[in-house]
């Protein structure tokens, strides 16, 4: 992860409104970089007025920090998250933010050539800062825009800023608010009991878990749906994932700041090499016995209508599985996603398998890719050819997984280096290229 710095200063011409420059760079990039209309020279700052950028900053803050990109984000989440939702009659950059536990996102989308706007933005870039430097960074941003603010506006910045800072240096405050926000709501608007009871969910199963079922199906049925997935996971098939968690043994601790999709191949190669190797399929019954599950569960099969799958541990109970895929090849990723998710924890008491933009999610879905459609033996089944649809559909039935996943492997290696992520995309008016380096990181 790269260091995250911004700067708001003075605008060079003083005006009654607080109009200010605002810069963001992380790393090399920088994410605020536009031209103006009338100019061919660039620049780094963005002038916006101060007291709105506080404001949204102070508002929104638990949200930027800790809630992640859901499966399906909502206009909520947008207003939470995307800068230009600051509004204010100013062309704000095409920033959204969202947290991960210890890391930050960033996601830049530049403007296409030839809108007809007073400004254009330049950068198209995914990036990731640490949970440290951006709470430092909107702090700086908070004491600035509260100098820079007009007159009028001060007090009440003063005071919005000040509450939440108050709420920052209490532990107890800290647990609430962050169980609101992952659970999709600003400060005060999650129903009491939803965060009594996911606090609760916290102390029952871990922190960890629960904050990742909170990711799973954000808003006011969070606690409910929990509790539903739970029940039916106890009566789910057995597994026993614990000999692919004792052939990796991950060490997050010891590997921090590697990006989880190039931990989750490695992981997904070693397990690979135990059972048939870096290119063959992986077929129903090698699969079901790498978990100890019947090759039965694997077959097509109505299921219940829950918002994500589940792998439940109970001590003196074992693990069991709940699978919420219908069809068999999406079956059988879901589980090669359980088993990373033991992987990933060495096995805690809850699993969730949802759709929800985490570092966690992200290692469940690299895992299964490479588990079951290693790029070494797609390579060699392609042939080093550019695929057609042909091809693809193919590869998908020789490997047993969705067409999506074929896809997908080979986007993410034809798209960047692994260790490139945070890195400006070539091509700025590409933006479906950049929803998918969104999506792997």
């Amino acid at each position: 992860m790269s260091s995250m710095q911004a700067k708001l200063s003075p605008d060079p011409q003083p005006n009654p409104e607080g109009i200010a420059e605002l810069s963001i760079t992380v790393g090399e990039i920088v994410l605020t970089r536009l031209v103006r209309s009338g100019t061919s020279t660039s620049s780094d700052a963005a002038r916006i007025p101060a007291a709105p950028l506080g404001f949204w900053i102070a508002d929104h803050w638990w949200r930027l920090r800790w809630e992640p990109k859901s499966a399906n984000p909502n206009d909520d989440w947008r207003i939470a998250h995307s800068m230009p939702a600051i509004g204010h009659g100013h062309a704000w950059p095409p920033i959204t933010i969202w947290g991960d536990r210890d890391r930050v996102m960033l996601v830049s989308r530049a403007d296409p050539p030839g809108v007809a706007s007073p400004v254009r933005y330049l950068t198209n870039a995914v990036a990731f800062a640490r949970g440290t430097d951006f709470e430092a960074v909107t702090d700086s941003l908070l004491d600035a825009s509260m100098a820079m603010a007009p007159e009028r506006e001060k007090a009440a910045l003063k005071a919005l800023i000040q509450a939440l800072r108050e709420e920052r240096a209490s532990p107890e405050y800290t647990k609430w608010r962050r169980m609101e926000a992952l659970c999709g709501f600003d400060p005060d608007e999650a129903p009491e009991t939803l965060v009594e009871s996911m606090l609760e969910n916290c102390e029952t199963y871990g922190v960890e878990d629960a904050e990742e079922a909170a990711s799973a199906a954000p808003g006011l049925d969070t606690a409910t749906t929990l509790a539903n997935v739970v029940a039916l996971a106890e009566r789910g098939p057995t597994v026993d994932f614990g000999p692919a968690v004792e052939a990796v043994k991950l060490q997050r601790q010891m590997v921090h700041g590697i990006p989880p999709w190039v931990l989750a191949e490695e992981a997904a190669k070693v397990v690979r090499r135990q059972i048939v190797g870096l290119t063959e399929p992986v077929w129903n019954k090698r699969l079901a016995e790498l978990a100890a599950i019947s090759v039965a569960e694997l077959k097509d099969r109505n299921t219940e209508s829950v918002p994500y799958g589940l792998r439940l541990s109970r001590e003196g109970v074992g693990q069991n599985l709940l699978m919420t895929a219908r069809w068999s090849f999406d079956r059988r990723f879901q589980l090669a996603r359980a088993i990373g998710d033991a992987v990933w924890t060495g096995g805690s008491s809850l699993g969730p398998m949802s759709g929800a933009a985490t570092a966690r999610q992200k290692f469940q879905r690299a895992f299964a890719a490479t588990l079951l459609c290693p790029i070494e033996g797609l390579d060699a089944f392609l042939d080093g050819q550019e695929p057609t649809d042909s091809d693809i559909a193919a590869a998908a039935r020789h490997f047993h997984v969705n067409e999506r996943t074929v896809r997908t492997v080979l986007v993410n290696k034809h798209l960047m280096e692994r260790r490139r992520l945070g890195q400006p995309l070539s091509d700025p008016t590409d933006e479906s290229r950049l929803d998918q380096v969104a999506e792997v990181a």
